[in-house]
């Protein structure tokens, strides 16, 4: 009988069991926690590490990009606007007998303006853009002053279309707005209105490729009416630009000089033209920009797979923040 275990000797020996046995759960709950919040912490911290990088890369960028946007300006400057009609750095001076080929007057403005449009697109500041236009049109003129023999009265002139000109340009590009459709209708606007023969396709082919930028699947009916704007704004800019070229070619050799005189009838041969042949000129562009247009194809198959390439990496490296945002 006294070995026989008491009552008390059995509570205490259940109570020791149930003690080991309860004792872990405490503890694997801490570890759970422990290892969540680890978790959510690393989450936030690479989310902010990444967050951080961002703003150090755009205020880099945001340093540097004036002065690229001036290099970049400088340096497009003579091939948008007179690319494949002089030599470089050489306006479009056409010489005929007596003077300058009255042509050369529409050539000169209207180059003018295409190359300060660019010029103030790219740079933000205005006294920087003026000067690098001006400069640049400076020595270009001084550089193709001996390039042809002027009539009396030619050269004061046609350096004042040319002036005229740029300065309409540097109004033009600093309206210039930015997003992927707006910029490929001053594209378009661009290569309409250059006389640059070697510049204006390639773009031509930019400007009717990248409104698939911003393509997407639920935006098929956008991105086709964005296409129909820069061709047509194209197309417009064309007939303008032959229009004025038509018009100046009814003047004769050395008329130029009287400026009042031959406004009128560069005026009528502008609108004689348009009326005319407007139409023709709607029809013909397009076929002589044929192969340019298959260039834009392979564009616009380029943009819209690298923008869904950017896209996708952005959904990703946003996930590990969202999924830290749902375990809090």
């Amino acid at each position: 009988m006294g070995d026989a275990p008491t009552r008390a000797d059995v509570t205490a020996d259940d109570d020791a069991t149930a003690t080991k046995t309860t004792t872990p759960a405490p503890a694997h709950s801490d570890t759970g926690a422990d290892a969540s919040t680890r978790t959510d912490t690393a989450t936030r911290a690479d989310a902010a590490a990444q967050r951080a990088g961002s703003r150090d890369w755009k205020a880099l960028v945001g340093r540097v990009w004036p002065f690229v946007a001036m290099a970049l300006a400088a340096l497009l400057w003579w091939p948008a606007g007179f690319s494949g009609r002089a030599d470089w750095m050489h306006l479009p001076l056409m010489q005929s007998v007596g003077g300058a080929a009255p042509v050369t007057g529409g050539e000169l403005f209207l180059g003018g303006l295409v190359a300060a449009a660019v010029v103030s697109a790219l740079v933000s500041s205005a006294w920087p853009k003026f000067g690098i236009a001006a400069g640049l049109t400076a020595i270009a003129w001084a550089l193709s002053d001996g390039d042809v023999t002027f009539a009396a009265g030619e050269r004061p002139v046609l350096a004042a279309l040319l002036a005229l000109g740029m300065l309409l340009g540097l109004g033009v590009g600093a309206r210039a707005p930015r997003g992927p459709v707006a910029v490929a209708t001053f594209l378009a606007l661009i290569a309409g209105l250059s006389p640059a023969t070697y510049s204006r396709g390639l773009i031509l082919a930019v400007a009717v490729a990248l409104p698939f930028w911003a393509a997407t699947a639920d935006r098929v009916a956008p991105t086709i009416f964005a296409l129909v704007r820069v061709v047509v704004t194209w197309l417009v800019a064309v007939v303008l630009s032959m229009g004025l070229w038509a018009g100046f070619g009814k003047l004769e050799v050395g008329a130029i000089a009287d400026p009042a005189t031959a406004a009128p009838v560069v005026g009528r041969g502008f609108v004689d033209f348009v009326r005319d042949r407007g139409l023709d000129v709607v029809k013909a562009a397009p076929q002589t920009y044929t192969s340019w247009f298959w260039v834009a194809v392979v564009l616009a198959v380029v943009f819209v797979v690298t923008a869904a390439a950017l896209s996708r990496r952005r959904t990703k490296a946003s996930r590990p923040s969202v999924g830290g945002a749902r375990q809090r």
